[in-house]
């Protein structure tokens, strides 16, 4: 063991810096720093990993709309501070704020500014730094105005990528005043438009709208959260308001839906709704320009399926109710958000699939014009020596709200189609037993989540999506039964293995282990580093001296972050495109 260490040592004295912190990264004694949101929902990770190519949030434009605070109703953004002047900005860019509500002399608002703002698009506090355009608007003045809610004409268009409240309210009245979760007919109307605004946006490809959920354990407020197309937010910590949409005796929207939709690590929902907010304003920015993928349908999947759950040991869901009661799909994640959609399109079909999905992924299908649609299928496999310790699936489609009205005036009607997933295994039968499925019968999302999957073929089947169009994402986190660090396959772990780590470092998805990907996870990163290393560890002497002198890489850039370096410089990525800039 002495002789170990000292060829150990001597192999560390003849590497690069850079390479020592990385060899060195991970061994007993290593500490965490302590975790920002950003770092709890794994954008550090994605910091890293992507260093120039990650995407800020840029291109577009986004809404904020916020309650009036106080005795002068402030609900203004103070662009002044340094989250949003551009002296932190990725290319030096401040905000540019428009008012939509006309009343910015009514003040700035610390909720709007250091609560919301900087955490949907602040330069060190969100996850879309790049987003520096933004619409603001006063709570009460979108009603009436933009919403139009008491008004015989259509709402304004909200043509955003992404809109934001961070409120609740209601629309009845009474003395003292009623709690935001009490019905009233005018809060059916403010929420038909409000759906109908976030489907017709941006030419019918929507917007994605996020809206909090209260504090506290009240129960479930009408404004917004009762929305069928929007995403509902509560806490990491399970203190909001949580269950099922309200059934009132009077006028009633969509009763029995679980909501929240997901949750996010802040202590306020106000703050961890700007968060998911911000979540989508990246994602927004990386499939710009990938068609069909823009739609609000497909963002919302995303989200959900790149959502964790282990994080809360009673997260349950039912084939009747396809999120948890508390903690919806998990907590926001926005790598594994990222992922899904660097996974690529995989198109469903009609008929038995003839290949396998990758292993992250999203579909978009539309057939409002295809009354007769059939089943839609999808084909997943766990490789042989593998097992699927996640596999996640979200399901999100729009309520339709539609104007009954054949003359200049607007009378709001939603319908909602009833689609439904189910997963089989596929193995020797095309869709021989069914294993499970999410068929809720008053949701617009349906969710299906797998541990320890065992290798072999599998299928996913969406139903009833004749006359409609969904949006569906998918993640599969994949783990050899046996790690090895012998890349190579030569019997034995040393030198060599560790150079086809070292070119292969900063493979997002698809590697293999001929790749350097030791643990079977799709990716070559620092933990399959440490496979490698407890393997040259295991090794006898002769194969660890063979690393003495292990030349400094071409690239020449590794750094130390976490439990090992990630290649910050070219790096291969498959299943999608290769970002290599910052774009505005």
């Amino acid at each position: 063991m002495h002789r170990l260490r000292a060829i150990f040592a001597g192999i560390v004295r003849s590497m690069p810096r850079a390479l020592v912190a990385l060899v060195l990264s991970g061994l007993p004694g290593a500490s965490l720093a302590a975790q920002t949101w950003q770092s709890q929902v794994d954008y550090t990770k994605l910091q890293q990993r992507l260093g120039s190519s990650l995407p800020t949030g840029a291109g577009g434009v986004i809404s904020q709309v916020e309650a009036g605070l106080g005795s002068s109703a402030a609900y203004y953004v103070d662009a002044s501070s340094p989250e949003f002047d551009g002296s932190q900005d990725p290319t030096n860019t401040p905000v540019t704020f428009t008012d939509g509500s006309f009343m910015a002399s009514k003040g700035v608002s610390g909720h709007a500014t250091n609560t919301v703002g900087a955490r949907m698009y602040g330069d060190t506090e969100s996850l879309a730094p790049g987003a520096n355009n933004v619409v603001l608007y006063e709570a009460n003045h979108w009603l009436s105005n933009i919403v139009r809610y008491s008004s015989s004409m259509p709402p304004d268009a909200q043509n955003y990528r992404v809109q934001n409240h961070s409120w609740v309210g209601t629309l009845a009245t009474g003395d003292p005043p009623p709690q935001p979760f009490v019905e009233h007919p005018n809060n059916v109307k403010v929420l038909q438009r409000f759906d109908y605004m976030v489907e017709t946006a941006n030419g019918g490809q929507g917007m994605t709208a996020v809206v909090g959920l209260n504090n506290s354990t009240n129960p479930i407020p009408y404004l917004l959260s009762h929305s069928y197309n929007a995403i509902g937010v509560g806490k990491t910590d399970g203190f909001h308001s949580s269950g099922l949409t309200l059934s009132p005796p009077t006028a009633s929207y969509g009763p029995g839906r679980s909501k929240p939709d997901i949750v996010a690590p802040l202590s306020s929902t106000s703050a961890a709704t700007a968060a998911v907010s911000s979540a989508a304003t990246l994602l927004y920015d990386a499939v710009e320009g990938t068609a069909d993928a823009s739609n609000n349908e497909v963002i919302k999947s995303m989200l959900l399926a790149g959502a964790t759950k282990n994080e809360f040991p009673t997260w349950s869901r039912t084939a009747a109710q396809p999120l948890d009661d508390t903690y919806g799909a998990g907590e926001l994640n926005i790598y594994n958000s990222y992922l899904i959609q660097l996974g690529g399109r995989h198109a469903g079909t009609t008929n038995a699939p003839t290949s396998a999905a990758p292993s992250y992924g999203w579909d978009y299908q539309d057939h409002k014009s295809s009354p007769s649609t059939g089943d839609i299928f999808y084909n997943f496999e766990v490789p042989a020596g593998s097992t699927a310790q996640e596999l996640s699936v979200a399901l999100s489609w729009n309520a339709e709200v539609t104007d009954a009205d054949a003359g200049t005036g607007f009378a709001p009607s939603h319908s909602l189609q009833n689609l439904d997933l189910r997963f089989y295994d596929s193995n020797g039968t095309f869709m021989g037993s069914l294993l499970d499925q999410s068929t809720s019968a008053v949701d617009n999302v349906e969710h299906l989540y797998f541990t320890d999957l065992a290798a072999g073929t599998y299928t996913l089947k969406v139903s009833n999506a004749a006359g409609w169009d969904y949006g569906l994402a998918w993640r599969t986190k994949t783990q050899f039964n046996l790690f090895s660090g012998d890349f190579n396959g030569d019997g034995a772990v040393d030198g060599a293995d560790f150079l086809t780590w070292q070119r292969n470092l900063g493979t997002l998805l698809g590697a293999t282990a001929s790749e350097g990907d030791a643990d079977g996870d799709g990716d070559v990163d620092a933990e399959d580093l440490g496979v490698w290393r407890a393997g040259i560890i295991a090794a006898p002497p002769a194969a660890v001296a063979g690393l003495v002198g292990v030349p400094e890489p071409a690239t020449g850039l590794l750094a130390a972050a976490g439990l090992g370096a990630l290649f910050l410089g070219a790096r291969r990525v498959r299943g999608g495109n290769r970002r290599d800039s910052f774009r505005r």
